[in-house]
């Protein structure tokens, strides 16, 4: 009787520490999430109101190509960032689908069409983003695996 007692409060602390260390876990990829949050704020604030009602079109200024790659080059880190398991399962939607509508402004599409062309930097993440048809997640992890690291809420069951 003693040592089921002992068993069942032992099983409690092990649940009680998987849920702490989640829930550490989550709270550490909020904090990284919103680093993010911040910068493409910071990357809106540069664009030109033409840019961000997208009256631009396909001929943006200097310094809107030069937010704009920088916007590019933060969607490629997310989407890398999320291949290592440091963005969560519903940020990664929003943002995905976020970088997916914000490519086809006209002002976004037409610097977007430019990078492509060029060998510079090959954003390996963002093309294929941009390129399938279906969901693309950089992350390869199974279910059990992205719960623990606090990436799967309890909607994703």
């Amino acid at each position: 009787m003693l040592a089921d007692i002992a068993l069942i409060v032992t099983a409690a602390g092990v649940v009680a520490a998987v849920f702490g260390l989640r829930q550490s876990n989550r709270e550490r990829l909020r904090q990284f999430e919103a680093m993010y949050v911040q910068r493409y704020w910071s990357i809106l604030d540069q664009l030109s109101l033409d840019a961000l009602s997208g009256s631009a079109g396909e001929d943006p200024n200097e310094a809107d190509v030069k937010a704009i790659r920088a916007y590019l080059f933060l969607c490629e880190d997310e989407l890398e960032m999320r291949g290592r398991g440091y963005i969560a399962d519903t940020t990664y939607r929003i943002w995905a689908n976020g970088a997916l509508a914000q490519l086809q402004q006209p002002t976004f599409r037409a610097v977007w069409k430019q990078v492509l062309k060029e060998p510079t930097f090959p954003y390996e993440h963002l093309r294929a983003l941009c390129s399938r048809s279906g969901p693309y997640d950089p992350l390869a992890a199974g279910f059990a695996w992205r719960w623990l690291r606090g990436l799967a809420g309890v909607g994703a069951f």
